[in-house]
């Protein structure tokens, strides 16, 4: 498994992945000096080739150039030496490579594109809630310290969790929400915090009988059912 990680540092330098393949990969980070070295590299020249804007020729540099050439005598064909075609292949091998890295930033862009996009959608989803007449907030300790709020709307079917104050994990450990009621929790989503403690807003979509949302520690890439006690639990009305 370490040596496919290792193929995963341009995409995960483009923002490439996902979740569950960022996190594995940031985990191998840790102790993957060659990697994280790789990824520098990758995001420097990525910036570099996104900064860089292209100048219109001066005018009337066309015109000059063939004015020029026409006046030039021109040198007869020359058979090529090895070297040369050494050299040619070189510059044929060095434009492949640029074309291969101008297709991996055009997916880059238009993946950037497209979170974009899902996270003005995520916004206003945020904002219904909010601002929904029903919306009803509740806000709880979380027992290993930090808060965690709530705000719930029952006629959309959606509630809006932020945690504030929550201590940082080890990379192999994340947060993760559930959805609690008269069937087995349902996962809503994991969190990160960074070192501030806050993280959220999370989305949670279905409530339907839903009767308490909680928090729990899991495994980095998430479980399908908490596998440990909640240290964080609020009622729903």
């Amino acid at each position: 498994m370490s040596e496919n990680l290792h193929t995963l540092a341009a995409a995960y330098a483009l923002d490439g992945l996902t979740d569950v393949e960022r996190r594995r990969f940031e985990t191998h980070l840790i102790d993957c000096d060659g990697c994280a070295e790789e990824v520098r590299g990758m995001r420097e020249t990525a910036a570099r080739l996104g900064a860089a804007a292209a100048q219109e020729p001066p005018e009337g540099l066309r015109d000059r150039v063939l004015a020029q050439a026409a006046r030039t005598r021109q040198a007869p064909p020359r058979v090529q030496r090895p070297s040369s075609v050494r050299a040619r292949r070189l510059g044929w091998l060095l434009s492949a490579a640029c074309l291969a890295l101008a297709v991996v930033l055009g997916v880059a862009a238009v993946r950037e594109q497209r979170t974009r996009e899902r996270v003005d959608t995520l916004n206003r989803e945020i904002a219904a809630v909010v601002s929904a007449p029903d919306a009803r907030t509740v806000t709880g300790p979380v027992r290993s310290g930090g808060t965690g709020t709530v705000v719930a709307s029952r006629s959309l079917g959606k509630a809006v969790i932020v945690m504030s104050g929550l201590r940082s994990l080890p990379p192999t450990r994340t947060y993760e929400l559930w959805l609690m009621g008269s069937r087995p929790p349902r996962p809503a989503g994991t969190m990160r915090p960074p070192t501030t403690g806050a993280a959220g807003p999370v989305l949670a979509t279905g409530l339907g009988d839903v009767t308490q949302i909680g928090l729990t520690v899991e495994p980095a890439s998430g479980s399908p059912r908490p596998t440990t006690v909640p240290i964080f639990a609020v009622a729903l009305s």
